[in-house]
């Protein structure tokens, strides 16, 4: 295969033409450093690059292909991956977007990346995140803003975006980022690529920065970003430690369809996206019906509440450098154009500091948490629910400073811990992705990742960069 097509494939057919002897992991590796270079100074996606140790480990990979052969090769070998700057890669510079940790340095790798190494990954680079990934829009004072793969005016998305970009625009096959309010999600759907956020607690998230405070960690997720369905589930098998994930067959299982509430102002492209998803899932044999109303109002306002009442204090001190800041004295700084705090952070600061004051409903918020949160998975029930993230196209730049835009379809399912795919299964005439959250049960990320390859197969999934 000519080395300039190595953008369109992904990270399972990478690892599979290793194996086979059509492509070497020097090929790989070159024509992802090639095509990083090529767009990074666009995107600005690709915060600190690796290439020099990648280009090493790729030479090293193949020497031991011509010694040993290909027999027993690890799941990614050879494959060329990239990392959130919000997990730790060891000897490399670590900043989670913050002015505060711009000359941090990581001593170890994160339980994540270890995996991911282990199973053969060539790191390429660390991406680009928002300050302490608190926002929409990937920007802090480190290292400025990332835009759309999909176009300059465009957000990126966030907090996960600097990954998306990249792999949207084919530069690595796989990407390790977070999501504790659609993290993962909102950059797949800015960018037009996959993503999975996994079942609460399936894959690990240690030496994620910024640490989550203990009363919401549950809802925090490590997961994967891709251009292929196939890659996602490759990448569960490696970062859950079960080695293989096998999808199941989806004919005769049931697909509930949620396009919003009547007091929640869903765009009629997207909701014409979920149908046109609904009805591909329902060609695969699966029961498509209308799902009943969900409580997505609620449980954002308790999520707010909650990070507000539980998380506040400490995300105030994460954000300042480990000590406490002062709102108006930060946000002084950046209006006068010497930011230390990134005004969006700021932003999503003040949107939890005061939204978080509004509690659906009186009563101990924990017991109001637990009922709705069942009511969730007793709606999704063995099946799948296909429903909308963002409520109109991807946005353009300033998109964190409309949190309520972003947040009110994500949120609930970091709460309940549910696993989400993110596919896009559409795209409009300007070249902008709408795509669609399938999500089941809990621990049953197999079956989410079955529905959103039948989408794929048949509505086409990712497109390249045009």
């Amino acid at each position: 295969m000519a080395r300039d097509r190595l953008p369109e494939i992904g990270a399972a057919e990478t690892a599979r033409r290793i194996r086979s002897g059509e492509l070497t992991a020097t090929d790989a590796v070159e024509s992802a450093v090639a095509t990083i270079e090529s767009v990074n100074g666009r995107l600005n996606a690709v915060v600190t690059p690796l290439f020099d140790e990648a280009r090493q480990e790729a030479r090293e990979a193949d020497e031991l292909i011509a010694t040993r052969g290909s027999e027993n090769l690890p799941p990614l070998f050879g494959v060329p991956i990239t990392i959130k700057d919000c997990f730790p890669v060891a000897g490399a510079r670590f900043t989670a977007g913050s002015w505060f940790h711009r000359d941090d340095v990581a001593a170890t790798d994160a339980v994540a990346v270890t995996r991911l190494r282990d199973a053969g990954a060539i790191v390429l680079g660390k991406t680009n995140v928002p300050d302490m990934c608190w926002g929409f829009e990937t920007v802090n004072p480190v290292f400025g803003r990332t835009v759309s793969a999909r176009g300059a005016a465009y957000s990126a998305g966030g907090s996960s975006g600097g990954e998306a970009a990249i792999i949207a625009s084919g530069g690595s096959a796989l990407g390790l980022g977070s999501d504790i309010g659609g993290s993962l999600r909102n950059p797949a759907a800015n960018n037009g690529c996959v993503s999975l956020k996994p079942s609460t607690g399936r894959v690990p998230t240690d030496g994620h920065v910024p640490e989550v405070p203990e009363a919401v960690r549950p809802w925090n997720h490590a997961g994967p970003l891709a251009r292929r369905i196939e890659d996602l589930a490759l990448a569960l098998g490696v970062l859950d430690g079960s080695g293989i994930t096998e999808l199941p067959d989806v004919a005769g299982i049931k697909c509930r369809v949620f396009t919003g509430n009547r007091s929640m102002i869903v765009s009629p492209e997207v909701k014409s996206a979920v149908n046109r998803a609904a009805a591909a899932l329902g060609q695969a044999g699966m029961e498509v019906e209308k799902s009943p109303p969900l409580p997505i109002q609620r449980l954002t306002l308790l999520y707010s509440h909650r990070l507000r009442s539980e998380a506040l204090a400490e995300i105030n001190r994460q954000l300042g450098g480990g000590e406490e800041f002062s709102w108006p004295v930060e946000m002084t700084r950046a209006i006068a154009g010497s930011p230390r705090i990134a005004p969006e952070a700021l932003s999503v600061y003040a949107y939890i500091a005061y939204g978080g004051l509004l509690k659906p409903g009186t009563g101990d918020s924990s017991r109001m948490l637990s009922g709705l949160r069942t009511h969730v998975i007793e709606t999704v029930g063995d099946g799948v629910l296909v429903c909308p993230l963002l409520l109109a196209r991807p946005a353009r730049h300033g998109a964190t400073w409309l949190p309520f835009t972003q947040i009110p379809m994500a949120v609930p399912f970091n709460i309940t811990g549910l696993p989400v795919v993110m596919i896009p299964v559409y795209w409009t005439a300007g070249g902008l992705p709408l795509s669609v959250q399938v999500i089941a049960g809990p621990g049953r990320d197999e079956l989410a990742l079955a529905a959103a390859s039948e989408l794929e197969e048949r509505l086409g999934g990712w497109r390249p960069v045009d």
